[in-house]
């Protein structure tokens, strides 16, 4: 498969992709951007280590900007908070403290997890209510 045929097909499949793929995709991006930076700064590769956590830092801002203050509550005000932290882990990263992205890894990685488990466990449910529609 070309590159340019693998872009044309991940384009697809996130502009056709529902809210909960997004999210799911972003914080799998966001991991992988914070351990490529990893990769990067401990080979001495400055320019892609600064790439790579310039990406963490792009990918946890837009879920920073993706939350509903107004609607999400508790849970949306502790999400704001630790992204707004793991932003400024990337930063000091950046700023030769390297070591400060395993602490973002970390919260994004627990994160991740649970939106992971909590959106299977609600697929779930659909799917057993819907197939308990189809039977009554």
């Amino acid at each position: 498969m070309t590159t340019e045929g693998y872009n044309a097909y991940r384009t697809v499949g996130t502009t056709t992709a529902d809210p909960v793929t997004l999210t799911t995709m972003l914080y799998d991006g966001a991991l992988k951007a914070l351990r490529r930076a990893r990769m990067f700064a401990q080979q001495g590769e400055t320019q892609r280590f600064f790439d790579e956590t310039g990406r963490a830092h792009l990918i946890v801002g837009e879920l920073l900007a993706t939350l509903d203050m107004e609607q999400g509550g508790e849970i949306a005000r502790n999400l704001s908070a630790l992204y707004v932290y793991c932003m400024r882990c990337i930063i000091e990263a950046r700023a030769d403290n390297t070591a400060m992205l395993d602490e973002a890894e970390r919260h994004i990685t627990r994160i991740t997890d649970a939106w992971k488990k909590a959106t299977d466990e609600l697929r779930t449910q659909a799917a057993t209510g819907a197939a308990a529609e189809a039977v009554a």
